[in-house]
């Protein structure tokens, strides 16, 4: 895998660079420290690069559903062109705990591991997927760390940093970050999105108007909606329309449409669409929304009509006369 130079974002000694800052706890080995410390050599490991996440976690708390699968991206990079001890090119990896035993991944996988030079970094993702059973307000803390590969190319978790934190243009950048995850309820079994406002252009006989109509529940089973969309008729006929979905997997969306016949609408009219949709198992769940459209002109203009042509035609056979004109006055 490459990894990127911090430079091809920022110079290292003129311009600062963004990133969040962790303040607070943080866990080394499964204790708590704060501020900075230079850990000592473990048996085995061989410290040359100085690991530290140039991007972490950011936000110390993040709200999860049920189902789903949330993900981060970090930049794990190698501080060695800032630290006092250990500047050389390394083999580094990151791996990630979850407290309560959720499945966590990551793209590169979890404990790969890579060479980075000095003042270079990597792209991580990071992610948990939050069981169907957990129940709203439950919480995981999420524990994401760099650390050194051997000689075998094996990520080693009791290889820690060289030097915690690593300072640069007066910011500290930790190998260690924990981000708390919570839960809070699903969205709704089903619910249907729409666009503020639907331009339809006057002149058309089949404008198709979208609805998106979602099994908001990521641990749902699939689920057919049928739907029915009426019309207050300023903008065009043939309503009520009438239809169904495929089957929607839990936490999952599909666009249906509502075909308008604008050939005869008024410019400037408005109308309203409303949809209506449930579930056809049982029809004891539903959902409804308005859609308003507005008929507008026509805007296109065509280009290439029969007078453009003969025009272009016309230039076309005078520049070529002009060319040759000039070329006989040349002697050519």
């Amino acid at each position: 895998m490459c990894a990127r130079r911090i430079e091809t974002m920022t110079t290292f000694h003129a311009m600062p660079i963004a990133v969040c800052i962790v303040i607070g706890v943080f866990f080394m080995t499964g204790a708590a420290i704060a501020g900075p410390a230079v850990m000592q050599p473990q048996a085995g490991c061989s410290k040359e690069g100085d690991p530290g996440f140039y991007v972490d976690f950011g936000d110390e708390l993040q709200d999860v559903t049920a189902g789903n699968t949330f993900c981060w991206t970090v930049s794990p990079c190698n501080f060695g062109f800032v630290s006092g001890t250990c500047q050389g090119t390394d083999t580094l990896c990151v791996h990630m705990i979850s407290t309560t035993g959720w499945i966590i991944t990551g793209d590169p996988p979890l404990g790969a591991c890579t060479e980075v030079d000095p003042g270079y970094f990597w792209w991580q993702d990071v992610c948990v997927t939050v069981p169907c059973d957990a129940e709203p307000g439950e919480r995981d803390t999420l524990i994401v760390q760099m650390t050194y590969c051997d000689e075998t190319l094996a990520c080693r978790d009791d290889c820690t940093d060289c030097e915690d934190p690593n300072w640069y243009d007066g910011n500290p950048y930790y190998s260690i970050d924990t981000v708390i995850v919570q839960v809070v309820p699903a969205p709704p079994a089903l619910y249907i999105l729409q666009d503020t406002l639907f331009i339809v252009e006057g002149g058309q006989s089949a404008a198709y108007v979208p609805f998106t109509v979602c099994n908001g529940d990521p641990c749902a089973d699939p689920v057919v909606y049928e739907y029915e969309v009426c019309s207050t008729g300023h903008v065009g006929s043939g309503f009520p329309q009438s239809g169904a979905t495929d089957s929607i997997p839990g936490g999952e969306c599909e666009d249906v449409y509502a075909i308008v016949n604008a050939s005869m609408a008024p410019v400037c009219a408005f109308d309203t669409l409303t949809i209506i949709a449930w579930d056809q198992a049982s029809g004891t769940v539903y959902d409804t929304c308005v859609q308003i459209i507005h008929a507008v002109e026509n805007c296109c203009i065509p280009f290439l009509t029969p007078q453009v042509i003969t025009i272009m035609a016309v230039l076309m056979v005078i520049a070529a006369a002009v060319m040759i004109r000039r070329r006989f006055a040349r002697g050519e």
